[in-house]
């Protein structure tokens, strides 16, 4: 089994994973390797960002406005040290995302134009950089090349490997490559997981490869993980996967019902139709409910600027609605249906608990982006979410875990541990007649896609549905069965999308509040008595264990009172009976 050593092991190649591999190297360490499944630079969330990238710039922002927002958009979940920090670095990465070739759009006076979009109102209003979506990346894997990061594609990274003198301690990992099977032993000081969120291979932007590698090998490593039950009710084209919500609310996109109704001025008076995912998803269950179905994003306002606007900062998204007939010569169709998607954790949510260092609870285990637990964004993200956060958590993380190195001492994988993980490996290869990876994966999504598991919840139906999920875990999990490495890929991916189903359930069940994107039909309340709490998950003996951690709110800056409010959405879904 080939063995390869690294100072520094930085798992996952998105914008977290590149920051975090460039600052290891120009904070002076050695050897950074960065490893993907995919190929860095084409492959994850980051690839496929929007065009948007929401940035506090310290010359023209209000600090306090938008700290305020972030933490109330994150329903005081937030880490509001995280999300200071957050604040204060992320225009610092803008600027060098800028000098190393990022093409960012620009004014006529050469600053960086800015569009209103999801979340800015005339009382409060919060700008968004713009820039050329997909080539981030490119620049990202060539900036990361210059500075003599050592990059690993097609290769994926499994289980994390402890030190054989201390279980407590993360001495690299185990993965194999995607092309020829073989497995390798990465031997590394520090370990920085950023392999992205868990997405369950959902309808929105592509993220058909986002399937909670990272939180997966961390619980099972040892690590704790958090705020699970917050998920991202993202939306997107009916027919196809789309992006860049925020650059259509921007360039003023409304919802329309089947009637012809502008709605979400009901149920987000501030913010109406540049409300942030949460509101505008359970906006689109009351008209449901209603029978106001199918929904619709009305275009009708859109002129030639906004067209272009569109096809620059969203040129995939662009090119698909020319493909499907919806922008013909020059011209968008008026209306196109729309509708609400469970995109797990992707940009904000549940992962890895981190503190501001991007340490885990093991030693030498980092953690940013996606792999993380959003801990700058709470519940919503809004502020401090998803690309911005990628930047600033993984270049935190990779200045944390050059420091962490230098005063290591030299440690190795435990050989029994590599053993047993490899005969793990192997065993869909070993499997003739099993469960195929395809089958699993649409039998998570029959579970978690109906909107009264993901969007409106109760306890009755999230017990149902743990209780399949536990099935599916002592039931298909052990008998997937792979023909080649691509499809012990998707065997993986598979387990790894039940594992993670079962968090989100576990997390969803503890929380007897609604909050944010979490809404609970049985607790249709704000708890701020009982529940300014994050949930935390563990792994004990295979068994995912689940307890609370009190947020020290009378620490931080921004209070909220110890009282129950009424959700929103609930209100607005009481006046519907």
């Amino acid at each position: 089994m080939e063995e390869i050593y690294s100072d520094i092991l930085v798992v996952g190649g998105g914008a977290a994973g590149c920051f975090a591999a460039i600052k290891a190297k120009q904070n002076g360490a050695h050897t950074v390797l960065l490893v993907d499944k995919g190929y860095v630079g084409k492959s994850g969330c980051s690839k496929f960002a929007a065009g948007s990238f929401k940035c506090f710039i310290p010359d023209e922002d209000d600090f306090d406005l938008w700290f305020g927002k972030a933490i109330e958009e994150g329903y005081y979940i937030n880490d509001q040290n995280w999300t200071k920090i957050h604040l204060k670095q992320v225009f610092d990465r803008v600027k060098e995302l800028n000098s190393w070739g990022v093409d960012f759009l620009k004014d006529k006076n050469g600053g960086f134009e800015r569009l209103e979009g999801q979340g800015s109102s005339e009382k409060r209003p919060i700008k968004t950089i713009m820039f050329h979506g997909p080539q981030l990346m490119d620049v990202l894997r060539a900036t990361a090349q210059k500075f003599s990061v050592d990059i690993v594609d097609k290769t994926m990274i499994t289980h994390l490997l402890h030190d054989k003198k201390n279980s407590k301690s993360i001495a690299g990992a185990l993965g194999f490559d995607l092309r020829t099977g073989e497995h390798r032993i990465f031997k590394a000081k520090a370990t920085i997981l950023t392999a992205g969120p868990q997405a369950f291979k959902s309808h929105y932007a592509y993220q058909k490869m986002a399937t909670g590698d990272a939180h997966v090998m961390g619980l099972r490593a040892g690590a704790e993980l958090t705020n699970y039950e917050f998920t991202c009710h993202h939306l997107s084209c009916a027919d196809f996967d789309t992006t860049g919500m925020n650059v259509l609310q921007g360039l003023g996109a409304t919802f329309v019902n089947s009637k012809g109704e502008p709605y979400m001025k009901k149920y987000d008076p501030e913010y109406a139709d540049r409300s942030t995912m949460n509101r505008l998803s359970a906006g689109m269950a009351c008209e449901v409910m209603l029978g106001n179905a199918p929904l619709y994003f009305d275009f009708s306002h859109f002129d030639e600027k906004s067209l272009a606007y569109f096809k620059d900062t969203l040129p995939i998204m662009y090119r698909a609605f020319e493909r499907a007939g919806y922008i013909n010569n020059g011209t968008i169709k008026d209306r196109v249906e729309w509708v609400s998607v469970n995109m797990g954790n992707v940009g904000y949510g549940g992962g890895l608990k981190i503190n501001t260092m991007c340490e885990t609870s093991l030693n030498g285990l980092f953690a940013a982006g996606d792999a993380a637990c959003g801990p700058a964004s709470g519940v919503e993200g809004f502020c401090a979410y998803a690309i911005p956060f990628a930047t600033t958590s993984g270049a935190i993380s990779g200045i944390a875990a050059s420091e962490y190195i230098k005063g290591s001492e030299d440690i190795s994988p435990s050989p029994q541990e590599v053993r047993a993980y490899s005969q793990e490996l192997s065993r869909p290869l070993k499997t003739l007649d099993g469960v195929e990876p395809d089958y699993l994966m649409l039998k998570v999504q029959e579970l978690l896609f109906p909107m009264d598991i993901y969007l409106i919840r109760h306890r009755e139906r999230l017990q149902q549905a743990l209780a399949r999920f536990c099935e599916l875990g002592d039931e298909f999990v052990p008998f997937l069965k792979a023909y080649d490495p691509h499809y012990l890929r998707m065997a993986i991916e598979a387990s790894n999308m039940v594992t993670c189903g079962e968090l989100f359930l576990r997390a969803a069940i503890t929380r007897t509040e609604s909050r944010g994107s979490h809404f609970r039909e049985d607790y249709p309340g704000i708890d701020n008595i009982n529940w300014l709490k994050w949930v935390i998950l563990t792994e004990d003996h295979g068994n995912i264990t689940v307890s609370t951690e009190d947020i020290p709110i009378e620490t931080y800056p921004m209070k909220s009172e110890r009282k129950k409010y009424a959700y929103p959405i609930a209100k607005a879904m009481k006046g519907l009976e």
